[in-house]
Order: C-alpha cells, then sequence, then structure tokens
C-alpha cells in the first residue's frame, strides 16, 4: 500500500486551489479599489504558476516516472516563497493604503494564508523526494 500516495493528491489539490487564489486575487486587486493593478497583464505571472498543479499531478499519477518533477517543484516552491516575500515588504505600503480596509485585509490574510500554504507543499514535496532518494515508493 503506498501511504505517500493522499500526500501526492493532496499536493494536486492544492496546487489547482492556490491557482484559482492567485488569479482571484488579481482581479480582486484590480477592480477599482485605490490599489495600482491590472487584472489581465499579471495573468502572465500566473502562467508560470499553472506547472505546479501539472507536475503534482504527474507525481501523483505516476510517481516512478515523474519523480524528477519533485527537483523542479521544490526549487520553483523556494522561488515563490522568496518571490513572494520580496513582493509583500515592497508593496505592503499600497496594500495597506487601498480604498477599501476590507479588501486590503482581504489580500493581506489571503497573501499569508497562500504562502504558508506554500511552505507546507514545500515541505510535503521535500517529503516525498526524500522518500525517493531512501528506496522509492
Amino acid at each position: 500500500m503506498d501511504v505517500y500516495r493522499p500526500l501526492r493528491a493532496g499536493l494536486f489539490f492544492y496546487e489547482c486551489l492556490r491557482l484559482l487564489l492567485l488569479v482571484v486575487f488579481i482581479f480582486v486587486a484590480s477592480m477599482g479599489n485605490g490599489l495600482d493593478v491590472k487584472g489581465f497583464p499579471n495573468l502572465v505571472y500566473l502562467s508560470s504558476n499553472a506547472l505546479f498543479p501539472m507536475m503534482a499531478l504527474f507525481v501523483w499519477l505516476r510517481p516512478e516516472e515523474y519523480r524528477n518533477y519533485l527537483n523542479l517543484y521544490v526549487a520553483g516552491k523556494i522561488i515563490v516563497l522568496i518571490t513572494f516575500y520580496i513582493w509583500q515588504f515592497f508593496s505592503l505600503r499600497e496594500i495597506r493604503g487601498a480604498e477599501s480596509p476590507v479588501i486590503s485585509a482581504l489580500l493581506l490574510m489571503g497573501s499569508v494564508v497562500v504562502s504558508l500554504a506554500d511552505m507546507f507543499s514545500l515541505w510535503g514535496a521535500w517529503t516525498l523526494k526524500k522518500r525517493f532518494a531512501d528506496g522509492g515508493l
């Protein structure tokens, strides 16, 4: 029995939800609340994030064939987290200064929740990666 299958499935479902939330955050941030963010051009930045659900899907369904994708997944998550915290540092004042404090609070809370969940997905992928290195699944 493969005890790591639920972890692989969880990574895939989380990545799908994460991509959906990122799309929603971009459009909410661009809906006339005083932020200088436009929705459609920022979707270009999301296109690379669409690779995370695909990598997780392949690792979930055929782990032996696609185990090397975990290296890309882990590297990508590290880059995402570093980029997120740099973005958070430079845009915190602008987000706080939004016309709607509710939208501002939702964007801040949502971005923090997504970054924490990304840390857990990084931990999960690292666990799978180590499991493959120790003898496979």
